[in-house]
């Protein structure tokens, strides 16, 4: 059996930067440049996570094809939209909760998007025989309407939420275009978090341990990389403790009371080690209709982000944990970066992966280089 720690003591600990392994993971990026937003395999500069863009056909089939996703907004829309109603669909994408809102027979369907896609999502819609839906190749701080809206629909989450920074353009448009009264699909989001015990995992987390091609590759060989990844988790690779750090009520919440630190408590449900965190959020569209997607849930394209700690974490139900989770994001579109922690009230592991990042690599000893 592999012993974390005991690998650890094995090879000295050194800094090592790792890009994100997930390069299909969705990014709703703000990098215009005439053209809406960043292609695949380009990065961001800062040596992150290779994006998938938003003007690819390739991404709207990867979440058209995401069931639960797009049944149940499906559902809510059709529950909620009335023939009175007008809808506002913020970053439209390829239209589909457009027309799903123009079937349930709205009075007016406004669609907005940011990306050059947006172009084929009007094709779609008329090619559908929907020539009631206004589309808007626009931002939402440029974005200029003559009326507010009855409805305001948007599938801004991102991996664990909070990945594509996407909430606080949402809560701008919904500030300026909402009627009172209005509703909000989503209405509430919430995040959890789990414990990861799974040597498997691990395995995934370390670098190369043999000798590949005859070479020692030692100095890099830190374990684990401290940067969040996106991963499919088996329910029995995490501990069957789970947590709820917060939740987002989308109709009452304002920029400035959005939620940067997410903290709670959790009793592990047995005595064991684990390896990292693992992160993930429920949504609840409409009064009936929700879904989540954690490991337990249905698969979805938004799968779980994993927090590796620096090493192994011994928990006891003895002992209850305080876990902490803050997405940081400078700037829309940009990239994401987490700050993590798990404490027992005598042992504390923190993670600033943006400040790994910017550290050095490997050290090379005086005059050697």
């Amino acid at each position: 059996m592999f012993r974390y720690n005991e690998y650890l003591e094995m090879h000295q600990p050194v800094k090592l930067l790792r890009k994100h392994q997930h390069e299909t993971a969705m990014v709703k990026t703000n990098d215009d440049n005439n053209s809406g937003d960043i292609s695949a395999n380009e990065t961001d500069g800062s040596g992150g996570l290779h994006r998938m863009s938003y003007r690819d056909v390739a991404m709207h089939k990867v979440m058209l094809q995401d069931l639960v996703r797009t049944e149940a907004y499906e559902k809510s829309i059709g529950a909620v939209v009335k023939p009175n109603h007008s809808v506002l669909d913020f970053g439209c994408g390829s239209g589909v909760l457009s027309m799903f809102a123009a079937r349930a027979n709205a009075h007016k369907v406004i669609a907005v998007d940011r990306s050059p896609f947006i172009k084929n999502a009007q094709a779609i819609a008329l090619a559908n025989g929907f020539e009631n839906i206004s589309f808007y190749h626009d931002d939402h701080d440029s974005l200029q309407l003559d009326e507010e809206v009855d409805v305001i629909v948007s599938e801004w989450m991102g991996h664990c939420l909070f990945y594509e920074a996407m909430l606080e353009p949402l809560l701008t448009v919904r500030d300026r275009y909402l009627a009172k009264g209005g509703i909000m699909i989503p209405a509430q989001l919430s995040l959890h978090v789990g414990l990861v015990n799974d040597e498997d995992v691990l395995e995934d987390l370390c670098f190369l341990r043999d000798s590949p091609y005859g070479l020692d590759f030692a100095p890099i060989a830190q374990v684990p990389f401290q940067q969040s990844d996106l991963v499919a988790l088996e329910p029995d690779s995490l501990l069957e403790s789970v947590a709820d750090m917060g939740s987002l009520d989308m109709h009452t919440i304002t920029k400035t009371d959005t939620p940067r630190v997410f903290t709670t408590t959790l009793v592990p449900s047995e005595k064991t080690e684990i390896f990292a965190l693992c992160g993930w959020f429920s949504a609840q569209l409409s009064a009936g209709v929700q879904f989540g997607t954690g490991p337990n849930d249905i698969p979805t394209h938004w799968d779980q982000i994993l927090f590796p700690l620096p090493e192994a974490f011994s928990v006891d139900p003895s002992r209850e944990l305080t876990i902490t989770l803050s997405p940081q994001t400078e700037q829309v579109g940009k990239e994401q970066f987490w700050c993590w922690s798990i404490s027992d009230g005598e042992k504390t592991l923190t993670v600033n992966e943006q400040q790994l990042q910017r550290q050095a690599m490997v050290e090379v000893p005086q005059g050697k280089l």
